[in-house]
């Protein structure tokens, strides 16, 4: 069921993406249909577990030392082929991806392996058309001859140079109404920004060769395989051998059917197996580079053999490879006090248990650290709003390997975590009941007492909540309170949170307007590759415009989130973090909600609706009659 708020949510929203993200005519559209929309979910489903999981047969050593050398002779073609031909490939794969996940139903069997909790597909549905809207990203950007305009440039007052990125056009701001997608660029960029370093070498005559690139695909999400491999040839013009992760290896046919246009070329090829096949790879003197998405002990045995050999006194790098990486982190919010009303605490604390619950917490940008103000007033009701929404999300199969030894592991460190998640005897599989530690002093964090929360990436469903102590100087000052908290905080989530990959910061209107310094000195001092605010960090995933990786600086001795960056479709050369602005929002259903009504019947719409952007094509005009009606 819908909870005790699902009623309200289904009248007042349209239950996905046009309720949270429709302006003007739209909106006024949907409160037309309102009284002939109802609100549906669908039974839970329990994922295929064990050996009824679908597998793909190990490929062979020689077969994989024959994908690599049929990809070497392929690299060199590659680097030449023009932006045209590229735009051309790109715009070939958008049907081709539509087809697959609907025709050929690659949604659906993702969906059997992770289970369906009320939303059928849509879960895995939505989370496809970060590829769609990628690719026509890219495609645009191919077309704009590797340098497509953003919509402009600022310059901070310490030089910094932000580039508005996004939304652009009519249906990302039908999409995004009221946000702002910015692309921060490192310190000492070039000015004015430069863009698409391979491409302008190969305009003078000198095209970059970047050789076979290996990519580890991510076992949680099959989207990354797709998105990493279109990084490495665009963004770095390797070609690419992709190793399917075993725990998703199902998905690798579909995926190589959606990269057809570069398959057909020999440009991209697909393996599987498990750590034979992955050493054999990242040894292999005919792989020029690495790119993976996985754990920081599988970085730490590419490059030093393993975490022991790592920290053994005169260590040496075992692998002389490029090496690029997105790994783990245990992801903050930041919440900060400010004029909250109970609506603006239903939306928010309900972002917080989405983004936790979602892939059964087995996300790298999950919901797992809220820093809070022991000043704020209504601390005490968002804790309970969160506890009251966790309560209610069905229960879920922690299908991962290790989840259940990762629980056991928080819960030594905190037996006294509160279990609010019900542990259903019917479930085909293991379930993490949903748990929630509050109360954990920043005193303590900060001095590396009681600090598991913050040190170690439990990888399923639980969340902590660690709280900031008022400020005795600040007294009953509310304003001196927040001035004091959101500095600490800040440095908290920067230098207590293990990965530094993304973080949200959810401040209300009444705070930003009193404090505007201070709101911006947070935005500007959180040291993470994506920061979103008033919104879920996991949404920056799916804004490829801006960069997605670790925030510079980690080196192979300590990782943390990674080396590099992925997305970044406008190919800027320099990017530092991505920082996405979402209006302030109150009751209302996003797409990204764990629980919306009739999220079944919008994933497709929004599909097409993304991936093609072309309002009043035929298939559009029936996905915004969809999304309306439902």
């Amino acid at each position: 069921g819908a909870g005790r708020c699902g009623d309200r949510r289904a009248m007042v929203s349209m239950g996905g993406l046009v309720g949270a993200t429709t302006p003007g005519l739209l909106s006024f559209a949907s409160c037309l249909v309102r009284p002939f929309k109802k609100s549906h979910r669908t039974p839970t489903r329990w994922p295929k577990v064990g050996d009824a999981r679908d597998g793909m047969a190990p490929t062979p050593l020689d077969e994989v030392d024959a994908v690599v050398g049929a990809l070497r002779e392929k690299s060199a073609e590659w680097c030449r082929v023009p932006c045209g031909q590229r735009a051309a490939m790109l715009r070939d794969m958008i049907p081709l991806l539509i087809d697959e996940l609907t025709d050929n139903r690659a949604v659906d069997l993702s969906t059997q392996h992770k289970g369906s909790y009320g939303m059928d597909c849509a879960e895995e549905g939505f989370i496809s058309a970060t590829v769609a809207t990628a690719v026509r990203e890219y495609a645009e950007t191919m077309e704009a001859g590797a340098r497509p305009k953003p919509i402009g440039v600022t310059t901070r007052p310490d030089g910094q140079q932000v580039v508005h990125v996004g939304p652009q056009g009519v249906v990302e701001n039908m999409v995004f109404p009221g946000a702002r997608h910015e692309l921060w660029l490192k310190p000492g960029a070039a000015s004015p920004p430069t863009q698409g370093k391979v491409y302008r070498a190969a305009e003078q005559g000198s095209p970059i060769n970047g050789g076979v690139s290996c990519v580890l695909g991510a076992g949680n999400q099959w989207v990354i395989c797709v998105l990493d491999a279109l990084h490495v040839l665009l963004a770095e013009n390797r070609v690419a051998v992709i190793k399917m992760n075993p725990v998703n290896e199902h998905m690798g046919p579909a995926c190589r059917r959606m990269l057809k246009p570069f398959v057909e070329r020999g440009f991209v090829e697909f393996v599987y197996g498990g750590a034979e096949q992955g050493i054999h790879l990242t040894g292999h003197e005919g792989v020029d580079a690495i790119h993976m998405t996985g754990s920081g002990a599988t970085y730490d045995a590419i490059m030093w053999g393993g975490t022991e050999a790592k920290v053994k006194s005169g260590a040496k790098l075992k692998c002389d490879k490029v090496v690029t990486a997105e790994l783990g982190c245990v992801t903050p919010w930041i919440i900060t006090p400010g004029e909250w009303s109970d609506d603006a605490i239903e939306y928010h604390a309900r972002n917080v248990v989405s983004l936790m619950v979602n892939n059964s917490s087995h996300n790298c940008n999950a919901t797992k650290v809220l820093v809070t103000s022991a000043a704020w007033d209504k601390r005490s009701q968002f804790l309970d709003t969160v506890r009251r929404i966790l309560s209610e999300a069905r229960p879920r199969v922690a299908y991962y390997p290790g989840a259940e030894a990762n629980y056991r592991k928080y819960m030594a460190a905190y037996p006294d975590a509160e279990i609010v998640g019900a542990k259903p005897a019917d479930a085909k599989g293991p379930v993490v009941p949903w748990t929630f530690k509050t109360g954990l002093s920043a005193d303590d964090v900060e001095a590396g007492i009681n600090d598991t929360c913050c040190t170690f990436e439990p990888w399923c469903g639980v969340l902590s909540e660690v709280t900031v102590p008022a400020d005795p100087a600040a007294g009953d000052d509310a304003d001196a309170q927040i001035k004091a908290f959101l500095p600490r905080a800040v440095k908290l989530v920067n230098e207590r949170c293990y990965g530094n990959l993304s973080a949200s910061l959810i401040v209300p209107p009444s705070t930003m307007k009193r404090h505007p310094k201070e709101f911006d000195d947070a935005v500007a001092g959180m040291k993470y590759g994506s920061v979103v605010v008033n919104g879920p960090s996991p949404l920056a995933f799916a804004i490829s415009r801006t960069s997605w990786g670790a925030f510079p600086g980690n080196d192979s001795k300590d990782v943390q989130s990674g080396v590099g960056y992925v997305h970044n479709t406008m190919l800027y050369d320099e990017p530092e973090k991505g920082v996405l602005y979402l209006p302030w929002t109150e009751s209302k259903t996003t797409f990204w909600d764990h629980d919306p009504p009739n999220a079944g019947g919008l994933w497709l719409p929004t599909l097409n609706l993304l991936g093609k952007k072309e309002l009043f094509s035929g298939n559009t005009v029936d996905a915004v009659r969809k999304l309306l009606m439902n």
